[in-house]
């Protein structure tokens, strides 16, 4: 028996067996199924489990017959014969059963076609394999012919796998993970519709006639989509019942678009849930391809440009640029809606009601009065205010009180008062005299929010420390940072026109710490007690104001009445206090403060108390450090809103105390700390407001370098406008009304009390407005510029209209144009004796013009030459947001700028002009979100340093970021991960990185352990995707899909809970905990398995983006986390390396999908997706640079337009 069974399988399968096998698979194929019984569709869903069989067991026999080509006697050739026959004896039920799970349905037919006859042919050549295997002779050709032949079934049974995964994961299951750079290797087409077959124009045709909507298509949906999307559910916000067929004029063409990615990639229906036949699939799959193909075709052909308005930003610059008036004219504009892609430029958003309509003229009217130059010179303000101990002495000038008020005693500055030619005035009469006393009287110089020890008048002048940014609580945070000095001009003050504010300057010295004065606290915590610690009792108080005894408390008997009670007492030896004060808990509400004197020297402080401490019996909070002579000194504590007090402590500090010895030694240390840096000039301006000031910085910072008295000259630029200064109220008698401040503080910012800094040492200061480097002015030139013609009124102003409507309409006009407002200026001039008065009412009506404020497209019939020239519009707006200049203008007006070549060269001009900020800005800020970062709310007191200063920084390090990449042409991949990160020294400081010096941002070479390369890691994302308090992983996972890879995901339903702190036990989880409480919910889990994953992996980054591996509950951060397509990823290292090595292309495609949109001033739709595919293959050959995602979005043809 052994041997009959040895020599059965030894010689292989007879040619007979072979042709009855054979004709078996084929039958099995050809004769078609029924809907087979329970029985047998049972069996069909064998199919699964059957089919590794034979195909481990054929690729065991592939390895064994190469290894048995190296082994001497080829001893393994019966086990392949072994493993021949079982490969044959497993095919064949696996066919069988394959063949009853088609018959029941649930397969797309064009797939299972090819699946099941490659297939078929796999067990066909496995039978011939084995027919041929027992009859293989030791002839080389017939062991050449065998391993042939097994190659050919080895590529059979992987078309087959693929396939058949095909049906069971969708379309590319096996390439969707790969990088996108194999994929195109591997034959993928560069401009693929992701699951869109392409159909020739007939076959489209011939579809459409055979399939109808409401007989062939709408029962589908019906039956398999709309009991989770229909007018009930709508799961994913996505509702199918009442979707509209018509894709050319319909609204749900894209709705369509996404059901067919689904449908194709297996994704829809659910597994868990009843599947289409292969019928209705290929009807569904056919129909809707078909329509979306016509409907491209059609919409393609009939798509014309946007015609949009000028955004807010782009009338700004636009007038600006026009006038040569820099005034941010659109600030009183309306705010631009945002498009479902989120750009303000959006024309289908734009709109313009009445009431803009009414701006726009009264704007007009505005600027050309600031534009166009009076018939007489104004006369200029200009004030000197120099700096000096007791220069003042004997001299007029103001000391301007209020609420925590820090003025600079006027026996330390002299004010004068000076000509246009820079000379002091020298009044002529008493009258003028007194008008010159009057303004000195009304200038004075405040110290507000300055903190007493880091500013000391000198003999060569003022000096200043670094300064130290307050903690965002009011109201030291509406003061600016400590210290900062400013010029107080009460009434006397222009309120329009550009200025320049001069600074004679030098570097500073550190000053020695034993000057008698109050010292800002270097710490929050109550002195501890000592022997020698001074008790004030309340019943040793002296000269009560407005106190009285309440209970155990000294309160106020009016609380917003000034209270305060004096004390006195003896220093015991020379040296450095604390001052700390006993009182009850005050609630935010009741405002409570404190004002401290000791001596001369004066304090005011607003609290802002935990409100755990409200249960507790008392408080105990420091007011300030001093440093006092021995001998009796005066106490006098009180103030409005003062909380009240039970004792107030007066703790001298020995010598070797750490407090006295840290005070001591701290100038030194500054000295050597910051010997070799320079300090900062940065100017502000804005209004005096009764807690602090409403303030702007302008112009840029500047270092000054110049040694200690070696003076130099600082001016710095601005206009008035464009700054929150007042506006004078002549009714109002408030002394301390209609101030405006003008300032400037040492900006190599520090992180506390004990750093000075490199000084900063201030000799003068001069104001001068309205300043006019020439008259007259270059705005008022460039409307009436000199010509031959000038003394012929008629053909002079025929010039200058069409000069300005030139500009203003970005194209040459046409004759009929200027004859429209030649006739308007005719009919007006009488009216006006000055002739500029009679032209400005001419260009007025020219600014409310749509030529003016729309930006125009051609027509059909427009001509070639006129096409030039909305291209440079189209072409300017994209990349510097404001008009053409001359050399775009030229060229169009040369024909030439459509040429690809032209349009290269200025791609690569304009985004070396600086004017390309205009782009990096506002495109970064709406792509990005950074309005949410701006936005956000952050909890100060968790995160006491995360100042506005840094938040401002966070900003500028996103631009200056993009801009860097945009500018040195680097790969847009360095978005995701860079080896640099854009930073200037006080971001550097707050993220924790070492050596950076200086305001200016630069490239910072990083390195893995800082987490810090590319956006991902970057403060202004991060922390505008939190919720103020702690990360927040839905939205940093939602703006992860959407912005990175282009997957938006819809927005939760309006009843899905949100995290709940309520949750027992809440705050003792981990995001990724809370995360799963949140969405252990029906209504949540399908959505958040899909966004979750992405965000969890930002765990690490705080609310302000600080990088931790340990939360703030003390528990160890788990960043892990599982993509949904089963990537599983630990942090935001690895969530990089997935999108650098797994998705290059899909946010390729993501950056330039919201590009071209911003470029063409409307949304992506699927009508574009062939054109978008184009240019991301075009990005991917330039080796992903940024410059040419930009370049070849301006050599599309969509934003070319047709030449």
């Amino acid at each position: 028996m052994k041997r009959i069974i040895h020599k059965a399988i030894s010689g292989g399968l007879p040619v007979v067996g072979g042709l009855i096998l054979s004709l078996i698979m084929v039958a099995i194929a050809v004769i078609p199924i029924p809907a087979a019984h329970w029985s047998l569709a049972f069996l069909g869903k064998l199919h699964p489990l059957l089919v590794h069989l034979p195909i481990g067991v054929f690729l065991a026999l592939v390895f064994l017959e190469f290894a048995n080509q190296f082994v001497p006697g080829k001893p393994l050739a019966p086990a392949c014969i072994v493993l021949l026959w079982l490969t044959v004896v497993t095919a064949i039920p696996t066919v069988v059963v394959g063949a009853l799970l088609a018959g029941t349905g649930g397969y797309g037919s064009d797939t299972l076609v090819l699946h099941k006859w490659l297939g078929v042919a796999t067990a066909l050549a496995s039978i011939w394999l084995l027919v041929y295997r027992g009859r293989q002779s030791s002839a080389a050709n017939g062991h050449i012919s065998y391993f042939s032949a097994l190659a050919v079934t080895t590529i059979l049974l992987g078309a087959t796998g693929h396939y058949g995964g095909t049906l069971t994961h969708g379309t590319g299951f096996l390439t969707e993970d790969l990088p996108d750079d194999i994929k195109a290797f591997l034959g993928d087409d560069p401009y693929a519709l992701d699951g869109l077959a392409m159909m020739e124009r007939g076959e489209i045709d011939e579809t459409l006639s055979q399939l109808e909507y409401a007989r062939d298509i709408d029962p589908i949906t019906a039956s398999y989509c709309e009991s989770c999307h229909g007018e009930k559910e709508q799961k994913g916000g996505l509702r199918l019942d009442n979707i509209d067929p018509d894709m050319v004029k319909g609204h749900d063409a894209e709705t369509w678009r996404a059901m067919l990615n689904m449908v194709n990639s297996g994704e829809m229906p659910p597994k868990e849930e009843k599947q289409l036949s292969d019928e209705e699939r290929r009807k569904l799959v056919d129909w809707i391809t078909a329509s979306i193909q016509r409907a491209v075709a059609l919409r393609k052909a009939d798509q014309e440009p946007v015609i949009r308005r000028l955004t807010k930003d782009q009338y700004t610059n636009t007038l600006a640029d026009l006038l040569k008036v820099d005034v941010n004219f659109g600030e009183v504009l309306p705010d631009d809606a945002k498009s479902e892609m989120g750009f303000s430029n959006n024309g289908q958003v734009l709109g313009v009601s009445p009431l803009q309509v009414d701006y726009y003229k009264k704007i007009a009217r505005e600027a050309l009065d600031k534009a166009i130059a009076p018939a007489k010179k104004p006369a200029t303000t200009r004030y000197r205010i120099t700096f000096g101990k007791g220069i003042g002495k004997g001299k007029t000038a103001a000391m301007i009180g209020g609420y925590q008020s820090a003025p600079i005693n006027s026996a330390d500055f002299v004010v004068e008062v000076l000509d246009d030619q820079g000379n002091p005035k020298r009044p002529k009469d008493s009258a003028a005299m007194a008008q010159l006393e009057e303004v000195k009287r009304n200038i004075g110089v405040g110290m507000r929010g300055s903190h007493a020890d880091r500013y000391q008048v000198v003999d060569e002048g003022i000096m200043l420390y670094s300064a130290v940014p307050h903690k965002e609580v009011t109201p030291k945070s509406w003061q600016g940072p400590s210290p900062n000095l400013k010029l107080l001009f009460r009434r006397h003050f222009p309120e329009e026109g550009d200025f320049v504010f001069r600074v004679k300057a030098s570097r500073g010295y550190q000053w020695e710490a034993q000057k008698e004065g109050l010292i800002g606290l270097r710490n929050d915590q109550p002195a501890e007690k000592l022997e020698t610690t001074i008790l004030l009792l309340p019943k040793a108080g002296k000269d009560l104001q407005n106190m009285s005894m309440q209970g155990p408390w000294m309160k106020p008997k009016e609380l917003t009445e000034h209270a305060s009670v004096t004390f006195y007492f003896t220093a015991p030896r020379d040296g450095y206090y604390q001052v700390d004060f006993e009182h009850p808990y005050v609630g935010a509400e009741g405002m409570p403060s404190a004002e401290l004197q000791i001596d001369e020297h004066k304090l005011q402080e607003r609290f802002h108390f935990d409100e755990k401490m409200k249960d507790d019996a008392s408080m105990m909070t420091p007011l300030t450090l001093a440093y006092l002579k021995a001998g009796e000194h005066k106490l006098m504590i009180g103030g409005k809103f003062f909380t009240g007090f039970s004792k107030v402590i007066v703790t001298p500090f020995p010598e070797d105390h750490p407090v006295a010895m840290q005070l001591q030694n701290e100038a030194e240390k500054s000295r050597a700390k910051y010997d070799q840096d320079v300090p900062v000039i940065r100017t502000f301006a804005g209004e005096r407001t009764d807690d602090g000031m409403d303030y702007q910085t302008f112009d840029t910072f500047q270092n000054v370098s110049n040694e200690t008295g070696k003076w130099k000259h600082y001016t710095f630029k601005g206009r008035l406008e464009n700054l929150p200064i007042p506006v004078i109220d002549t009714v109002e008698t408030e002394i301390l009304a209609n101030i405006m401040i003008l300032g400037l503080w040492n900006d190599y910012l520090v992180k506390d009390n004990e750093d000075s800094g490199p000084p900063l040492l201030i000799n003068q200061l001069e104001f001068e407005a309205p300043y006019y480097p020439q008259w007259p002015p270059a705005s008022h030139e460039a409307i009436f510029f000199d010509s031959p013609a000038k003394n012929d009124q008629k053909a002079y102003t025929k010039e200058v209209l069409s000069s300005f409507l030139t500009r203003a309409y970005r194209r040459p006009v046409e004759q009929e144009e200027v004859a429209t407002y030649m006739e308007f200026w005719e009919s007006i001039r009488p009216d006006y004796a000055r002739y500029e008065d009679g032209i400005k009412e001419v260009l007025i009506a020219a600014l409310c013009s749509p030529n003016f404020l729309y930006l125009a497209e051609p027509k059909k019939e427009t001509s070639e030459e006129e096409k030039e020239f909305f291209l440079a519009s189209r072409l300017s707006y994209f990349l510097w947001n404001e008009a053409p200049d001359e050399e775009l203008l030229e060229l169009a007006k040369e024909e030439d700028l459509h040429k690809d070549r032209y349009l290269k060269r200025q791609v690569d001009r304009m985004i070396e002009d600086e004017r390309i900020w205009h782009m990096v800005r506002r495109f970064s800020n709406e792509w990005l979100r950074i309005d949410r970062h701006e936005a956000m709310s952050t909890n100060v007191n968790a995160y006491p340093d995360f100042t506005r200063f840094v938040k401002k920084d966070m900003t500028e390090e996103t631009y200056h970021f993009m801009h860097y990449i945009l500018q040195q042409d680097l790969s847009i991949m360095n978005m995701i991960e860079s080896d640099f990160a854009m930073l200037n020294q006080n971001l550097a400081e707050f993220y924790g990185i070492t050596g950076v010096k200086g305001n200016h941002f630069r490239p910072v070479a990083v390195t893995p352990d800082m987490h810090r390369g590319g956006l991902l890691s970057q403060g202004a994302f991060l922390n505008g995707h939190s919720d103020g308090n702690q990360a927040h992983a839905i939205k940093r996972a939602v703006w992860v899909r959407g912005k990175i890879l282009g997957d938006e995901p819809p927005p939760p339903p309006p009843n899905v809970p949100q995290l709940d702190p309520e949750t027992p036990g809440f705050e003792k989880l981990t995001l990724k905990e809370q995360l799963f409480v949140h969405r252990d919910k029906p209504a949540c889990m399908d959505c958040h398995k899909k966004i979750d994953p992405y965000g969890i992996a930002f765990e690490n980054y705080n609310a302000v983006g600080r990088f931790e591996t340990v939360a703030s509950t003390g528990s160890k951060i788990d960043a892990k986390s599982e993509l949904p397509n089963g990537e599983v990823v630990n942090g935001i290292d690895e969530i990089k390396s997935y999108i650098l090595n797994m998705k290059q292309d899909t946010f390729t495609r993501s950056l330039v999908k919201h590009l071209f949109s911003y470029a063409m001033g409307r949304d992506v739709t699927f009508v574009d997706e062939r054109e978008i595919e184009k240019i991301v293959s075009e990005v991917r050959e330039a080796n992903y640079s940024f410059r040419s995602v930009v370049e070849n979005i301006v050599l599309s043809d969509s934003f070319k337009g047709q030449f």
